[in-house]
Formats: structure tokens, sequence, C-alpha cells
């Protein structure tokens, strides 16, 4: 027989958002089940280095951190989210740094920002030291039980509301669930992800018949280490805003490193593709500032025999951060009654079509909080979203004529690097979309996903932030809305109105 633990809430994920989710539930009183598929500090959260992004200098203000995050989010931004995320963000860091997490001296600049608002930690740790501090706070709290190796099989609903988690022959029942299982961009061969971001939470919420949205919105950080036999490690946006340059093998400037992610992952993706390397390069700079600033990037790098002060360190893009995920409002509901998300793993629209460097983290400390809020409050209520058909221009999708029901994980990897990557055609969408099979049936999760994400990228025939395809270069304003998806009905579109 099972073994059913009740609760008041189960959180999924063991991440910033989940961690923020289970210390905010738990501080108003409720007994929380903290489940995590692997070791705590296993997934993305601490593998975040660029830092957390907030107006507390003496100069800047949650309207001006707003507009930033507006101004590189595509013109699919909910303006209502940004506003939420850059006000009360300010008030989660003031709060994190009352409580003791050690952040470093002074703000850094990342690009997009228009002021100096980037918090880092342990140089360039800074995901690493704030997970590890809401860790050790969940695990002391008495009214949070972490469950370790605990996946999430099956969401369990009964009369249409979510109930609970069933984990192999374990049962959670509480009134609210809440995934925060993160993002995606590991189902591409060449990530900075941890493994485990594949988006299980999503084709979990997805299966129990919640909304997905923006799923083609896939951020390729510019600058991932490009060693043959080493992984992509990521080198942080932080050492860009110090001044750190991206040049070609004869030292010329590629492009501006401070130009927002997408432009600057493209203009880094046509390089290598071209002259097949570049390169990132701090020997302009004061050797001792490097070492100092970046003690973590400087040890990791000389262990592959790289000195990030003085050598010229190879890099390329990499699937980094998803904007896409389970359609939420605000407040992490979803449109199935008792399902919750925050984190990577929800799409609020707060990060519109492209991200603001160092956004993903106050993200998870904001909307973890309030999804916590909203479940203990008012677990049965859901959203219903407007959406309508597609636009007119939407192309019909291909017929199949190769249908996988299984593939390697590596080679679906490849496939996604190539056919989805930084720049999409749509004849290499029409392919991968024809061999893929139906989301709707049965498969594993990493093709229904997948499936998903190539209709996305092929249904959308225009540019628009992380999504760029060469055969249509250009905005449409016909597009200013995300594609949703749910099991039981055809995409629909969410229109984005003007603010």
């Amino acid at each position: 027989m099972a073994n059913t633990t009740h609760g008041d809430l189960i959180v999924v994920g063991s991440g910033a958002a989940g961690l923020s989710a289970a210390l905010e539930a738990a501080r108003r009183g409720a007994r929380v089940a903290l489940l995590t598929a692997g070791a705590p500090l296993a997934g993305s959260s601490p593998r975040a280095q660029g830092g957390v992004a907030a107006a507390v200098g003496v100069d800047d203000a949650p309207a001006l951190h707003a507009a930033d995050t507006v101004a590189v989010g595509g013109g699919l931004n909910d303006q209502h989210a940004v506003a939420v995320l850059t006000a009360e963000g300010t008030r989660e860091v003031q709060r994190l740094i009352g409580a003791g997490v050690p952040f470093d001296d002074g703000l850094g600049l990342e690009a997009g920002h228009a002021r100096r608002r980037i918090l880092h930690a342990g140089g360039a740790a800074t995901g690493q030291v704030l997970t590890s501090a809401l860790l050790a706070q969940a695990a002391a709290h008495e009214r949070i039980t972490l469950h370790t190796f605990t996946r999430a099989d099956a969401i369990l609903k009964r009369d249409g509301r979510v109930v609970g988690i069933r984990s192999g022959r374990q049962t959670f029942s509480a009134p609210a669930t809440i995934l925060a299982t993160g993002g995606y961009a590991a189902l591409w061969s060449r990530t900075t992800n941890a493994p485990e971001s594949r988006g299980a939470g999503l084709v979990l919420a997805y299966q129990a018949g919640a909304s997905l949205a923006d799923l083609e919105f896939v951020q390729f950080h510019p600058t991932a280490l490009s060693v043959p036999g080493q992984p992509a490690f990521l080198l942080s946006e932080a050492l860009r805003g110090e001044g750190a340059l991206l040049v070609n093998a004869a030292g010329k400037q590629i492009v501006d490193p401070l130009l927002p992610r997408d432009v600057v992952a493209r203009a880094l993706h046509r390089q290598v593709r071209g002259d097949g390397q570049a390169f990132l390069t701090l020997r302009h700079l004061d050797p001792a500032r490097v070492t100092t600033r970046f003690p973590t990037l400087v040890e990791r790098l000389a262990d592959l025999g790289l000195d990030l002060a003085r050598d010229l360190v190879p890099v390329a893009p990499a699937a980094h951060y998803c904007m896409g995920g389970i359609r939420t409002d605000s407040w992490g509901r979803t449109d199935v009654p008792g399902l919750f998300a925050a984190g990577e793993s929800a799409c609020t629209g707060v990060q519109g079509a492209n991200r603001l460097a160092s956004n993903s983290l106050l993200e998870c400390l904001v909307f973890g909080a309030r999804a916590a809020h909203a479940a203990l409050a008012d677990a049965a209520m859901q959203v219903r979203w407007h959406t309508r058909p597609l636009p007119q221009d939407a192309p019909p999708l291909p017929r199949a004529h190769e249908r996988l029901s299984a593939i390697d994980s590596a080679v679906l990897g490849e496939r996604l690097d190539a056919d989805v990557g930084v720049e999409r055609e749509l004849r290499h969408l029409a392919r991968l979309v024809a061999t893929l099979p139906d989301p709707t049936a049965t498969h594993s999760a990493d093709l229904v996903l997948a499936a998903l994400i190539a209709r996305a990228a092929y249904l959308r025939p225009e540019s628009r932030g992380a999504h760029f395809r060469t055969d249509v270069p250009a905005e449409s304003g016909a597009w200013r809305g995300r594609i949703h998806w749910r099991r039981d009905r055809a995409p629909g579109f969410e229109e984005v109105l003007s603010q």
C-alpha cells in the first residue's frame, strides 16, 4: 500500500523559488513537504553566477529597474508582473541582507542595466551562496520537512482540483501544490544547466491540464566555455560588466559586450560558425583585480590550464535560461485549481521574450513567496486565460513523415542545438516538427516537451527577443502575444496589450 503524508502545502523543487515558497509558507504557520528529485543544491539555482538584480543603490529606483526589464523583453513583458518583481524584489533583497546573507561589497553592472544594481556573493558564486543560506533556514525550520531523492511522478487530482503528488509508492496530500522544478535548457546538448533541468515539472503540469506558454523563448548565454571534451561552463555576465571584451583570434572586438544577451549571442554564434572561434579576454585589466573579483572562476579555469587574467578564453553560446513555462498570474496561480508554479518553471510574463540579466534569482525570491501566500489563502482559485486562435499567418503544421516514439537524449539535444538554437529557420523547424511525436500522446517527458518547443518555434513567424528566425528576421505586430499550449485543446494566442 502507498504511504501517505498529509500537510498544508507541497513544494516540488529545492532551488531558490522552492525554498522561498517553503519558507514563506512556514512563516505563515503551514506544514510544508519540500520534495526534491535529487540532493539539495543539485539544480540550476546554485549554478547562478551573475548575481541578483535589485534597485538598492542610491541612484536607483524600482521604476528604473522595471524600465530596463521591459526594454529587453521584446514587447512581451507583463508590466504588472514587472512592477511586482522590481518593487518587491528590492524589499526581498534588503530582507536577505538583514538576515546576514554575505553579499560582496559594491554593486555590479551587467548588460541591459542602466545602473549598477547587481549584488554578488562569493565573487561569481551568488547562486551557491544564496541557495545554501535559504536551504539552511529551511532545514532548521520545524514546519518544513525536506524529502530528498523524491521525484514527483504524477500530479493527483480529485474533482478537477490538485490534491497531491505521487512519488513511487509514496503519496503526499495537501490542498495546494507549488511546482518550482526549474527550466528545460538541459534538453539542448550544449547547455550551462544541470542535467536535471529538463522541464519535468512542465510536463507534469501539462498532463494535469495546465497551460504552458512562451516555450520558444530560450535564452542562450553568449559566454559559455568552449573547450573540446569539457562542459559548457558558464562564464558570468559579471565579467563583461567589469570590462571583459569579446574578440576573435586576432584580438579584434566582435561585438559590444554590454548589449542584451540575445544580440551578443547571435554575434558570437555567427563568429564561431564563420571563423570557428571566439574568445573572452580580460588581459587588458589589472590581473590582481581579476583574481580578487572572480576567485571561483579563476580556480575553475586554472584546473583546465587557463588563466582568466591573461589568456584568451574560448567561448560560444549555450542554452541557458527559459522564459517559457507553466502559465501563471503574478501570484503563481495556474488554470488548474490547487496547482501553482514559481521560478523558472513558471511563465508569469515578467521576463517577456528575453530576460534581463540577473533577474532570475530575483524572480525566484519574489514569486516563490507570492505563490506560497496565494496557495495558503485561496488554493481553490484558478486563472482563466483570455486566448483566441493564432494569428492568420501561422503556418500549418507539417505532415508527419517519421514520428519518433523514442530517441536518445544526446541525439535529441543535438537536434535541438541544430534546429532550435540561437538562430532558427523554417525548413529545419518543419523537419523537426514532422519527426517528433504528437505531444498529446503518451511519450517520454523529454519528447513531449521537445515537440511543444519545436511547434512553438515553427508557428511563430517572426523574430522577437531570444527567438530569432533567419527567414523572418523582424518582429510582427500580429504576434505581440504568447502561444498557449494545453493538452485538451488547439494552441491559443494570448495577446499582450500595450500598457
